[in-house]
């Protein structure tokens, strides 16, 4: 597939690509398929055999499993330029361990796992890079695993929110991409404890709820609330 030089840089500068030859990546690139699926619509389900993996191009999925009792849990909010089920690469699955749907209009790349594995060998130094950036990833999926066993729905919805926040001081919009039930799956919380935690963040003057973003009002004192947590 001929990529487009947005979609080649997006793609490339993903922990999966960035280490990559520009050679070997190219190969890979031209294996990749297109998929358009609508909101709420499966990209994959549970248990499906895997062949590919995935980077999101445009739009929002989420990641979920059941449970025992037939409840859904969010397991991660995939956003634009973020790749996903790269178990069908690295993981001893025959089938995908979750189920994957589109919570808005979304583009995805179909990544070829065997061209991508075939690349990773004849490269060893690109094969210890990716290695390097999933450990890094590994680790924070369990500094994710402790927040979300360890501390309070505030402290939970705090550090949601303040993730990808760069400023350091100051009034911050931050947008609300995901659903309000979804958001409440991801952090492991029910629906209406996260409607009172957004209540008291408003009654202690931590934030202004808008239709779609939330007003942090002081940046300074609403990281405090991550350190108290």
């Amino acid at each position: 597939m001929q990529l487009t030089t947005s979609q080649h840089d997006l793609l490339r500068h993903t922990f999966l690509f960035v280490d990559f030859p520009e050679q070997s990546f190219q190969k890979i690139a031209n294996h990749l398929s297109v998929s358009t699926f609508k909101t709420g619509e499966r990209l994959f389900e549970q248990g499906q055999p895997i062949a590919d993996f995935f980077f999101l191009v445009q739009g929002q999925v989420k990641l979920t499993r059941l449970s025992s009792n037939g409840n859904e849990k969010v397991i991660e909010i995939i956003n634009k330029g973020e790749s996903f089920a790269e178990a069908a690469v690295f993981g001893q699955f025959s089938g995908y361990p979750v189920n994957c749907f589109a919570l808005q209009n979304s583009v995805v790349f179909k990544i070829s796992a065997i061209h991508y594995r075939q690349e990773l060998r004849a490269s060893i130094d690109s094969c210890f890079a990716v290695m390097t950036r999933l450990s890094q990833r590994t680790h924070h999926l369990l500094n994710e695993i402790d927040r979300l066993t360890l501390h309070n729905a505030m402290h939970r919805l705090a550090v949601y929110l303040l993730t990808g926040v760069e400023a350091e001081s100051g009034l911050v919009n931050v947008s609300l991409v995901a659903p309000k039930h979804v958001i409440a799956s991801r952090l492991s919380i029910k629906p209406e404890t996260l409607s009172r935690t957004f209540k008291r963040l408003v009654e202690q003057n931590y934030i202004v709820m808008r239709e779609k973003y939330i007003v942090i009002n002081d940046v300074v004192s609403f990281r405090a609330l991550v350190m108290l947590g």
